[in-house]
């Protein structure tokens, strides 16, 4: 067999292997995270009921970080976790379209520092303010509550179709871990005119108390260093939005 047809040979076995499902924007080259993750998931995780101390430097501002997870890639964001933990002896956390969401406490941090939020691959990571003091209005005209974080925008074709979208909050934004971000707001709006069904005009929807006791040790360069915590209506479908190419969608905190 002369050298370019072993050449050949080899490019088409190592082709074969690939996942089927993946596509182009699928394969990917796994990064360890730069978070702190340990053998030990007390050392980075920690719930209300524990009373163990979790050392962290922290260098946290005063915003809430919004993930969106499209559905249309939901293979991508799963194998991705499902490669970069496979050293877990655990049951692994493999993104919200997955799950399972028992175990999200033990990988999001390596869900947080997932290159794809960065390199453009899945949509970026939105920031926005939470107000320390009542009083004002945000750029889209809605009151600034102490500690529900700003209106933020989600631009039609952002995502076409169904996207979770969760909130990293740190805790030193939340009147120093004494505030959680218990419920949001939510509507439409196709260009300035708001979309409504009736009577009803937007939602609130209950995060998930479960989730918002873990706190997260992020020690990565993604966002800022600090103890977080998750604030997702997961595993119920309230904040699994519908994003579509024609209306925009909007999210603020709504209480506490």
């Amino acid at each position: 067999m002369t050298m370019k047809l072993k050449q050949l040979f080899l490019a088409i076995f190592a082709t074969s292997v690939l996942f089927v499902s993946c596509t182009k924007d699928d394969v990917y080259d796994p990064i360890k995270p730069t978070s702190v993750v340990t053998s030990e998931p007390t050392s980075t995780v920690t719930s209300e009921s524990s009373n163990m101390r979790v050392m962290s430097t922290s260098v946290t501002e005063n915003k809430a970080y919004i993930f969106v997870e499209p559905y249309t890639k939901y293979v991508m964001v799963a194998n991705y976790l499902n490669t970069i933990t496979q050293s877990s002896n655990k049951t692994r956390f493999l993104g919200f379209f997955v799950g399972p969401g028992v175990s999200v406490q033990h990988n999001l941090l390596y869900y947080i520092d997932m290159p794809h939020w960065y390199d453009g691959r899945l949509p970026s990571v939105i920031q926005a303010e939470i107000p320390q003091v009542s009083g004002g209005v945000d750029s889209c005209g809605n009151p600034k509550v102490a500690y529900n974080f700003t209106t933020v925008k989600i631009p039609k074709n952002t995502v076409s179709g169904f996207g979770w979208i969760n909130i990293l909050i740190p805790v030193s934004a939340m009147s120093n871990d004494t505030k959680r971000q218990k419920t949001i707001y939510t509507y439409e709006k196709i260009g300035n005119t708001l979309v409504t069904n009736g009577t009803v005009q937007g939602r609130s929807y209950n995060m998930n108390s479960v989730m918002y006791s873990y706190t997260f040790n992020y020690q990565g360069n993604r966002i800022p260093k600090g103890l977080y915590r998750l604030y997702t209506t997961y595993p119920d479908p309230g904040n699994r939005a519908n994003l579509n190419t024609t209306k925009d969608y909007y999210l603020r905190g709504n209480g506490n």
